[in-house]
């Protein structure tokens, strides 16, 4: 017993001089690490500070999960050093959690790799393994017409291994988490940061089917020239933001702001982010990758929408077709054969349609589309649909507005936006008839006094053309300070709804609209409508026509004619002509010449 005891002693002494000389070591080899840490200053590396969504000395997700550290969010230095030791100790689970901060810090800190506590990462594996990643685009789903949240379109990136098969690679997107259907609600907390934004990793025909099959929207791929290892990068840094959020806002961190994180990771030389203060528009996000040189090609997926109307046009005898596409009647004989093919090809499309509209349920959906594609293998012609390619968006001007102009009655006009596009700018790469502008303030300068024109806050116009099959209705609403009548102050609301029709180059418009002008002790209401055709026939020229007439309160009626001319003689500058009469000024006519530039 007492052998046993003795044995049993000494063990116990061998294990502690073990763990003293063991801690002895760890404190040694900690104390080495923070003296290497700090003599090099790590945490002030710009990398580090990307890795962590850094900008002006706070980081930009809100959740805590991102940071090891309590401090993680305001304190770089705390960030790292907490880092370390859980790396060291194989707490929090950072070697699988944060991997590409981990192979940042081995890199930087030569001695860390031999301290690590290193443990198997399977679901990385598996995430890895799954996500691939040879190639990389980002695609820019185009404006939604009738959608003002969506009206300057949407970023995500496509990561895949093959050209051939890109349908089956993956979306890396980042959305505002919501389901409100309230438009007012929905603005106001897009505005104000009231959503979080999460990134997410999704099937990329998902996203073909929500923008080109759902909202009918074209998109544009822009292949990104990215290495192996810099999209490996991209991936690894999705993967630890996965779980995590920032507070979404439409103007600056929203889809397209966040994406420039994800390539100041991929190249650390990149400055992008730092680029956009104020706000930032999908479209600049792309221009600005490919002033870097970032882009190598694009390519071009039309809307269901778009090949529906491309089919429609080519259809020589409408006689029968609504009723052909709205029941299940057979194909009309007195059809010539061109047009039967027409007839099916469109009606096979319009039933996709339906469903993906939740507008037929599955059964019947399944019934009718195994029917037509019968009856259309029945007849031997193959279908080609040549539809055109419009211009590519990255050629378009860029979103931010100054336009000066002289006016005939002696005055000087200066108006600047910080966005997007009104009717008349030459619309080249953006979605024609979906005007949205904010923030307008408009200066003028008569009889040597300066004072504000205007300040427009919103207006929105959404002329969406109506055809034998789609027959959407036009609006458009505007809220600002305006001037009126006797050149007063009054906020300005107007709402308007109507109807558009058009061809390839052309619209027409007819709107009904009221508008409501108050100030203290005054305020003017009408009723009335515009009637105005748009033309885009000739590259680089657009023409306006619009009349209007209001009849207001206090028995006041205004008859307005207008008519411009736009000419883009650069992709940022054009020239503008245009001429009024409107007979509540006491000069009716007044011709006004202004030079657009973009910025």
């Amino acid at each position: 017993m007492l052998n046993i005891c003795n044995i049993t002693i000494k063990q116990g002494i061998k294990v502690l001089i073990f763990n003293a000389l063991f801690l002895n070591l760890l404190q040694a080899s900690n104390t080495n690490l923070n003296k290497y840490i700090n003599k090099n200053k790590i945490y002030n590396d710009t990398y580090w500070s990307k890795l962590l969504h850094y900008k002006n000395g706070i980081s930009e997700i809100d959740s805590d999960n991102f940071f090891v550290s309590k401090n993680g969010k305001n304190d770089l230095k705390k960030e790292l050093l907490e880092t370390i030791d859980s790396l060291v100790k194989g707490k929090n689970d950072v070697l699988c959690r944060f991997p590409l901060r981990v192979e940042w810090l081995k890199q930087n800190i030569p001695s860390l790799v031999n301290q690590i506590k290193n443990y198997e990462c399977k679901d990385l594996d598996i995430y890895l393994k799954e996500i691939g990643g040879k190639k990389i685009s980002i695609v820019f789903p185009s404006s939604h017409i009738n959608s003002p949240a969506s009206m300057y379109g949407h970023t995500f990136l496509k990561v895949y291994d093959n050209e051939d098969t890109t349908l089956i690679s993956n979306a890396i997107n980042y959305a505002a988490q919501t389901d409100e259907k309230n438009g007012l609600v929905f603005a106001y907390q897009g505005l104000f940061g009231g959503y979080e934004g999460r990134y997410s990793i999704l099937p990329y025909y998902e996203k073909i089917k929500e923008y080109n099959n759902l909202e009918q929207r074209d998109i544009w791929e822009y292949n990104l020239s990215f290495t192996k290892k810099e999209i490996r990068n991209i991936v690894l840094h999705t993967y630890e933001l996965i779980n995590s959020y920032a507070y979404y806002y439409f103007f600056l961190e929203n889809c397209s702001y966040n994406l420039l994180w994800m390539f100041e990771i991929a190249k650390p030389d990149l400055d992008l982010v730092n680029k956009f203060n104020l706000k930032a528009i999908p479209l600049d996000t792309i221009k600005i990758l490919n002033e870097n040189n970032l882009i190598e090609s694009s390519n071009y997926r039309y809307s269901k929408m778009k090949k529906m109307k491309f089919i429609l046009n080519k259809i020589d005898n409408k006689k029968y077709l609504e009723e052909f596409l709205q029941s299940s009647v057979k194909l009309n004989e007195n059809l010539s054969f061109e047009d039967k093919v027409k007839y099916l090809d469109l009606k096979i499309e319009y039933i996709r349609y339906q469903r993906s509209q939740n507008k037929i349920s599955k059964d019947l959906y399944l019934k009718e589309y195994l029917k037509y594609l019968k009856i259309r293998s029945s007849l031997d012609k193959i279908s080609t649909f040549d539809i055109k390619k419009p211009k590519n968006p990255i050629n378009s001007h860029d979103s931010s507005k100054l336009k000066i102009s002289y006016r005939t009655d002696d005055s000087i006009l200066l108006d600047v936006k910080p966005a997007y596009n009104d009717i008349y700018d030459v619309s080249d790469g953006y979605l024609e008839g979906a005007f949205i502008d904010f923030f307008n303030l408009g200066l003028i300068s008569k009889d040597d006094e300066v004072s504000i024109n205007r300040f427009t806050i919103l207006d929105i116009k959404s002329y969406s053309s109506r055809d034998e099959i789609f027959k959407p209705l036009s609006w458009g609403i505007k809220l600002g300070y305006e001037r009126f009548k006797d050149n007063s102050d009054y906020l300005n609301i107007s709402p308007e709804f109507g109807v558009t029709y058009s061809n390839d180059v052309e619209y027409l418009y007819i709107m009904l609209n009221s508008k409501l002008y108050t100030k203290s002790h005054d305020t003017l209401a009408s009723l009335g409508g515009n009637i105005g055709l748009v033309s885009n026939r000739f590259d680089n020229y657009k023409l306006g026509l619009k009349y209007s007439y209001d009849k207001y309160n206090k028995s006041i009626t205004n008859k307005e004619f207008e008519t411009f001319l736009t000419y883009k003689f650069l992709r940022n500058t054009s020239v503008n002509l245009n001429y009024t009469n409107d007979n509540l000024h006491e000069k009716r006519d007044k011709l006004s010449f202004g030079l657009f530039y973009y910025f």
